[in-house]
């Protein structure tokens, strides 16, 4: 078969996964899952997936990857559930498209749960190791090198690096070559990249002070409590809470603060000192550049939040600094609530390499390199949902590849993680990348809700989610429809339904449309349906006009997408395409005209060029095709 990777010299392994982060757990378990025997490099085997930021799962967007991981049959949504101190949705009164599940997880427990999850994967062996080199033949990766010098073989390698790759952390005047805090980067991998034709590119990420849980006045700041209700991610998970759902808090930076950030940015390493060179996250500022950049605001919420229910630790959110350590507690002591706080670990920022995403295909694995996948961090994302989805679809491509089937390719037409997987491969990044509902066109389609029907059953073709799963998603999906029907049959007993005037001889599926009537307000009315699904069935009438509309404008785009460029069309040839036009081509290698339109830089008028161009080419291949088969005869 064309896709079979031959096993290099003393295989050891069908896919070596480098890297004990959240893109690494999912790529080893589903990898392994798939019946490849894996291998998982990773530094301190005791650290596998550390919540090294906010120790918090999902949010905007990401809430609704975690559930496409779920779906697809990955294990970050599982083991948030079982350590989850407090959840919520979020953007609940915008509507079900962009609602979205946010939880705040027991930090040392999610740490121990995916330990002992992995330790008991069949077919996965877990080691302790510093990958320093790749071990490359004939433009195919044969295996790796370790710093004590051991060599692993593999048909297929998933590097899921994190912000280890050339990692550097700051604080003040003070820097040191680091992954995180206490914990070594992994430079000489960097070099082994670039050796073998890999552009490297800097980003930078931080992460705020840790302070201790019984230094603040909670009565100075407004509460935020949890949910009264479970709300589990997966969809195999009870709906029991975990344990004590704790509340969290917010508070405000000041004046006071802001003058103590202006005063100390020359002692800044992105400011005043100069030293970080890399690009950070648009959407999670420092708090140096939040009174920078965003000068006319006089105040930034700040988010006290728990670490886990035994911890004596808080974190900080919304305040990420590389300021010197003394500095930092000041500026705590501004805050309300926090004038006697306590100061347990002061934050830093982390500067790494990363390989642009435009060098991989969308399956994630590399153009350069054959066998080889990226995944996370290395690929330019921010945020552990992001890095875990890579992860997946990086495991399960690896183990499909190393077993000579062909790849899975998720698109934008059917979840977020297409969509992320299309933006990285055809787009690149020029900062740290975070999923937003507002990068997903068709998000009317990707709801929260709908993970299962959308990406279930791909999970069970291709044997990740396994048989039991398989079987309660069956009766999920039918009796979600057996109740819609019933919606739409059965006819509304009263008139008025939370204070709406309902016309006669309604449905109650008529009523649930109306967006003032809850599935609460009427479940008396059709006791048959369980609550969940009923909760479903609401959500499922309430955008039915809206997803129609949105399927229309899909399957337009759709015919561009299988408007494929064969093998022998050039379209970096075409005359009277833009420069940038050509220049963006030869980087991505779009498969397809739709891929095409969605490069920076490539204008209407570049696919309009193309468009012509592909016509005539497939035309012209028709016609040789038919005078073939008449000489032939």
């Amino acid at each position: 078969m064309k896709n079979v990777i031959s096993p290099p010299p003393h295989a050891t392994a069908d896919v070596i996964v480098v890297g004990g982060g959240h893109a690494g757990i999912e790529a080893a378990h589903a990898a392994a899952r798939l019946g490849a025997q894996t291998i998982l490099l990773t530094g301190d085997p005791a650290r596998i997936g550390t919540l090294a930021c906010n120790p918090s799962i999902g949010g905007s967007a990401k809430g609704q990857i975690v559930r496409e991981i779920d779906a697809l049959g990955g294990v970050m949504a599982r083991l948030i559930d079982r350590c989850s101190l407090h959840s919520r949705f979020l953007h609940e009164a915008k509507g079900p498209a962009v609602r979205a599940l946010r939880a705040q997880a027991d930090k040392p427990r999610y740490v121990q749960l995916a330990c002992e999850m992995l330790a008991t994967t069949p077919g996965l062996q877990i080691e302790r190791g510093l990958v320093e080199d790749l071990l490359v033949s004939g433009g195919r990766i044969d295996g790796v090198v370790c710093a004590d010098g051991k060599r692993w073989y593999a048909r297929c390698i998933v590097l899921a690096t994190g912000t280890f790759l050339g990692g550097r952390i700051y604080r003040g005047e003070h820097h040191e070559a680091a992954g995180r805090i206490g914990e070594q980067p992994a430079l000489a991998l960097s070099a082994a990249l670039a050796r073998v034709g890999f552009p490297l590119r800097r980003l930078k990420t931080g992460t705020p002070p840790r302070i201790a849980r019984d230094s603040i006045d909670r009565s100075a700041m407004q509460i935020q409590e949890p949910s009264q209700r479970p709300l589990p991610f997966s969809y195999q998970s009870p709906a029991q809470f975990a344990g004590p759902q704790l509340p969290c808090y917010i508070t405000t930076t000041n004046a006071e603060t802001h003058r103590l950030v202006r005063e100390n940015l020359a002692r800044s390493p992105l400011y005043g000192l100069d030293l970080i060179r890399g690009i950070g996250p648009r959407y999670c500022p420092s708090i140096e550049d939040k009174v920078v950049k965003f000068s006319h605001h006089e105040s930034h919420q700040i988010f006290i939040e728990p670490e886990g229910w035994d911890e004596p630790t808080l974190y900080v959110g919304g305040f990420s600094t590389s300021l010197p350590a003394e500095i930092q507690e000041r500026m705590l002591r501004t805050l309300p609530g926090l004038e006697e706080v306590r100061m347990i670990r002061a934050g830093y920022a982390v500067e790494y390499d990363m390989v642009p995403p435009t060098e991989l295909h969308p399956t994630l694995a590399t153009r350069r390199i054959k066998g080889l996948f990226h995944c996370g961090q290395l690929n330019g994302t921010s945020g552990y949902e992001e890095a875990a989805a890579q992860g997946l679809i990086a495991g399960i491509n690896a183990a499909r590849i190393a077993h000579g089937k062909e790849p899975i390719l998720l698109s934008r037409a059917e979840s977020y993680i297409g969509t992320m997987l299309d933006d990285l491969t055809s787009k690149g990044v020029e900062e740290p990348y975070r999923m937003l509902t507002s990068r997903a066109e068709h998000r009317i389609l990707f709801r929260h809700d709908n993970a299962d029907l959308r990406l279930t059953p791909l999970g069970i073709a291709i044997g990740l989610v396994d048989e039991e799963t398989a079987t309660a998603f069956d009766r999920r999906r039918v009796a979600l429809e057996e109740a819609i029907a019933l919606t739409q049959r059965r006819r509304c007993i009263r008139r008025t339904i939370a204070g709406v005037e309902i016309a006669a001889g309604s449905t109650i599926a008529q009523a649930l449309r109306r967006p003032e009537i809850t599935y609460a307000d009427i479940a008396s009315e059709v006791p048959e349906i369980d609550t969940t699904i009923g909760e479903r069935v609401a959500i499922e009438l309430r955008c039915e006009g809206y997803a129609r509309r949105e399927r229309l404008a899909l399957e337009r785009r759709q015919r561009d997408e299988e408007r494929i460029f064969p093998g022998d069309f050039q379209p970096t040839e075409l005359v009277g395409l833009s420069r940038e036009a050509r220049e963006r081509l030869a980087e991505s290698a779009p498969r397809s005209l739709g891929a095409a339109s969605r490069l920076r830089g490539v204008t209407p008028a570049d696919l309009a060029i193309i468009s012509v161009h592909l016509h005539r080419h497939l035309q012209s291949r028709r016609g040789d095709h038919v005078r073939n088969d008449q000489h032939a005869h």
